[in-house]
């Protein structure tokens, strides 16, 4: 069984959440962490129980140990660009964390770079793991609910000062929007169900509580290449616990989150729910990293491309940004954004 070095640079929230799923696959070991403060990166290797990876405070110097194959990006939003270039150049394979890119130049740059090393990538929707995808995929592949003419999914989740990214996230320069800074896990989520490119965006955004540079919520209205339509919104200003609503309109049944009415079951007068593990959580630790993670070391290994990679996270990213020119021009925007 092949084995893989696994270099974490970022110490935040999230990098030990990556930690812990990598633990989980006997293929892989932590043998890096980074971080530009060097007690960070040594407080993460503490609390991970990663005694033997060795400390670096500058990306280039974790790069360049030779024991890294894999590289886990948990910087800031505004870094992932810079950052991905940086392994893809060092030829590692990389996990990125969304969003990939804050705008049209750095997504370009960062897909030319892994283009030109034939790296692979994964950008972290993390959601594709969760139980409740997985039943939704399986349903709509068994016919359940015929042809989806319409999809809707909704991103609101109350980011405030408890949350320990709150000084940079609620900054244009290193949050960027609600949909580009965590609403764009509705939007792939939409692609995900839908297994369709999106190539037009109309868009508004509100200031709810005004805690951020930007407005806080925003609504999409999209379409797809087959023509069908979507919706997606994402508010940081909700007042309310966590909440990722999924509805799926087709032309022989509908999917709300996790109930399900459809023609295969004849008569069905109500709903019928599954339980199972709801996307319905922020933590981190809630998040299936151990599925995701997990599948990147398979892509490796048979040397796949994954359904996440950031040729196929593009479109997700340009939606984002369309929303926020749609927003703002009052207009209409089109896709593809970037030239081939």
């Amino acid at each position: 069984m092949a084995k893989y070095g696994i270099g974490i640079y970022g110490a935040g929230w999230v990098a030990g959440a990556h930690i812990n799923a990598y633990k989980h696959d006997p293929r892989a070991e932590v043998v890096a962490i980074g971080s530009r403060k060097e007690a960070s990166a040594r407080r993460l290797a503490r609390e991970s129980n990663c005694p033997d990876a060795s400390i670096h405070t500058s990306l280039d110097d974790l790069l360049a140990n030779p024991k890294v194959d894999v590289l886990s990006i948990c910087t800031p939003n505004d870094l992932h660009s810079h950052d991905t270039i940086k392994a893809a150049q060092a030829g590692k394979h990389i996990l990125i964390e969304k969003p990939a890119a804050m705008n049209v130049q750095e997504l370009r740059a960062s897909r030319d770079a892994v283009r030109k090393a034939k790296v692979k990538t994964v950008v972290s929707f993390v959601l594709r793991w969760n139980p409740l995808f997985d039943i939704i995929k399986r349903q709509i592949a068994a016919g359940a609910v015929g042809r989806i003419f319409y999809a809707e999914v909704d991103y609101w989740h109350e980011l405030s000062d408890w949350y320990g990214g709150f000084s940079w996230l609620k900054t244009k320069k290193q949050g960027g929007s609600a949909f580009v800074g965590a609403g764009c896990h509705a939007v792939d989520a939409l692609r995900y169900f839908k297994q369709q490119d999106i190539v037009e965006v109309t868009a508004y955004a509100v200031e709810g509580t005004g805690l951020y540079e930007y407005p806080g919520t925003s609504v999409m209205i999209c379409k797809f290449a087959d023509g069908t339509i979507g919706k997606a919104s994402s508010s940081f200003d909700i007042q309310s616990t966590y909440q990722f609503n999924i509805d799926l309109l087709g032309d022989k049944g509908t999917i709300r989150d996790n109930r399900i009415f459809t023609h295969q079951m004849p008569g069905q007068t109500e709903y019928a729910q599954i339980p199972t593990v709801m996307p319905n959580s922020g933590d981190v630790a809630h998040h299936p990293f151990n599925g995701e993670m997990s599948h990147l070391l398979d892509c490796i290994a048979k040397n796949e491309e994954s359904h996440v990679n950031l040729e196929d996270a593009i479109n997700t990213h340009e939606a984002c940004f369309a929303a926020d020119i749609s927003a703002a021009e009052g207009r209409p925007v089109k896709l593809p954004l970037l030239s081939s």
